[in-house]
């Protein structure tokens, strides 16, 4: 029988809970869930004890009063250990740390629409560990969203650790998990395709402590070396490690896929195709905030379900 814990932590203002959940698709792919009649992001989530819980993050503040509620569905106790790792892995996929403040004053001075953004938008949702965006993001690469989601969800089906009340839901899997699996549980039963040995090699890799990804949060490490240290990862190119560089708080670089270049194409130069160069000079003028002034810019048209 589970039993639920209640935990709450307190964002830095001004935060918009449901524009952050939502604001990338991470919040529905495996192990995350959106509870839309709630307005709850789920997840499940496997705790450095080896214990998996379920969580239901909500908000129960205002913008300008943040605070996050967490409802922790568990079975047995849940030791106060546990409870500062679960806080601490919400507040890092909401990016507490980060400061928007510089941006959302260049926003201001642009006016509408941008000056939306200064009321607690941009922070963009990503996972508790770096190892399961650098997966996640191999799965964006040279496939549709649909095509991600189900390999994503058939990683954590196949080598997530249940959740005890209810052996349907799993966590990510572990790289330990997965670098004791097989190349052909990548590729031939999740059918990850080329990708199959991309994520086991990385796996293998981090598992053996070879590569150490949590390294990269590093705020130390100057932009230019950290895409260095993202792109010698099998499997990561440019697009890649842009997305990756945001998810790590950098926004330096533009992930330049087809959706970038028929957005900009539509929006700024009348339908023509401009060169990837010419299409990245639109964001310059943000300087450090050109992904996150480009994925705005995107979003304000964004009709499409997750």
């Amino acid at each position: 029988m589970a039993i639920v814990t209640k935990l709450s932590i307190t964002p830095p203002a001004p935060f918009d809970f449901e524009f952050s959940a939502y604001s990338h698709g991470w919040v529905v792919v495996a192990p995350n869930s959106w509870d839309e009649e709630f307005h709850k992001l789920q997840r499940v989530e496997r705790l450095s004890s080896g214990k998996v819980v379920f969580l239901e993050i909500n908000s129960s503040g205002s913008v300008t009063k943040p605070k996050i509620s967490i409802d922790v569905n568990h079975t047995g106790k849940l030791s106060v250990k546990a409870q500062s790792e679960i806080k601490a892995a919400v507040a890092l996929m909401f990016r507490f740390e980060e400061d928007f403040s510089e941006f959302y004053t260049m926003c201001e001075k642009r006016g509408k629409p941008w000056n939306r953004m200064t009321a607690g938008l941009g922070r963009m949702l990503r996972s508790p560990t770096v190892f399961e965006d650098v997966i996640k993001t191999i799965c964006t690469t040279n496939i549709q969203w649909g095509g991600t989601k189900r390999m994503v969800e058939g990683l954590v089906d196949v080598l997530g650790q249940s959740y005890p009340a209810d052996r349907n839901l799993r966590a990510f899997p572990t790289p330990k998990a997965m670098a004791e699996a097989v190349l052909e549980t990548f590729t031939d039963t999740v059918r990850l395709g080329y990708r199959g040995d991309y994520i086991y090699t990385l796996a293998q890799r981090v598992a053996s402590g070879e590569l150490d990804l949590e390294a990269l949060r590093d705020e130390a490490i100057p932009t230019p070396e950290l895409k260095k240290e993202l792109l010698a990862i099998k499997g990561v190119g440019n697009y890649a490690a842009a997305t990756l560089l945001m998810l790590l708080g950098r926004y330096d670089e533009l992930a330049v896929d087809t959706v970038f270049r028929t957005f900009v194409s539509n929006k700024y130069f009348a339908g023509e195709r401009p060169s990837d160069d010419e299409a990245k000079e639109i964001y310059t003028p943000w300087g450090k905030w050109k992904y996150l002034a480009y994925w705005f810019d995107l979003w304000q048209g964004l009709d499409e379900e997750l």
